[in-house]
């Protein structure tokens, strides 16, 4: 008998010991960097960022800021994030924006090249540029930006062209586990009879995470919420929400 409850036993806990190696694998572990706030305006967050990765942005002299395509908000943050990097050394001198994503020309003037189709002549003017000793900063989809996920814009400048990214991508959220079912990107396990055919499940599975946290907090009334963590070394993300009663 007792041997008998000791298979069980072990087999329980490989069973559970194979579930957390799963949810281990493609949950990644972040690091808080802005707890939970509220904020009156999008840009008030873009300095609150900056001033939190002020020496980190310094030292990227390449950087990529992620959107959330159509949404206005989150380029109303990187305005106000670039408009507190004023510094000599840190202020970033060439701008290039994703010209498919609406509203990009709050940042006139900037050079408008598709990163993902015109990825060559995008390394040759970052190549350019930094040959001057000029800063560059492109404004791309978060999906481009985000160095969670496989395959991307990024992951090439990274891997096939070697070029050192620093990463700042801006997401939507779920505020209740009711909405996660139905949010976007999903959150999908690797491994599960759940098809990802987007590559971007890690992704969303960080953004649910950390969501997760939002989820007893009280939403005021026209603010916005936002948080910030740090999924690598050069890798973060920042959850942005217009506040549902907001106007």
């Amino acid at each position: 008998m007792n041997k008998y409850i000791y298979w069980i036993s072990a087999a329980a806990v490989a069973a559970l010991g194979l579930v957390f190696a799963m949810n281990f694998s493609i949950r990644p572990e972040t690091l808080a960097k802005v707890e939970f706030t509220q904020v009156s305006t999008p840009e008030e967050m873009g300095k609150i960022v900056f001033e939190k990765l002020r020496l980190e942005v310094k030292g990227s002299p390449v950087l990529l800021l992620g959107v959330t395509p159509n949404q206005i908000e989150d380029l109303e943050m990187w305005r106000g994030f670039l408009e507190a990097n004023q510094e000599p050394g840190s202020k970033y001198d060439v701008i290039v924006v994703e010209p498919m994503l609406p509203y990009v020309e709050i940042f006139d003037p900037a050079m408008r090249i598709e990163m993902k189709e015109e990825m060559n002549r995008f390394v040759e003017g970052i190549n350019n540029a930094r040959a001057q000793n000029l800063r560059v900063v492109a404004i791309v989809p978060n999906i481009y930006a985000s160095q969670l996920i496989q395959m991307n814009p990024v992951h090439r400048l990274q891997q096939e062209h070697k070029i050192n990214v620093m990463s700042l991508s801006v997401a939507k959220f779920p505020v209740t586990k009711e909405q996660e079912a139905a949010f976007e990107p999903r959150c999908v396990v690797k491994g599960a009879n759940d098809p990802d055919p987007s590559g971007t499940g890690v992704f969303g599975c960080a953004i649910q995470n950390i969501a997760r946290k939002t989820y007893r907090q009280k939403f005021e009334d026209g603010k916005f919420s936002a948080m910030m963590e740090q999924t690598s070394a050069t890798d973060y993300l920042i959850l942005l929400n217009r506040n549902a009663s907001s106007k």
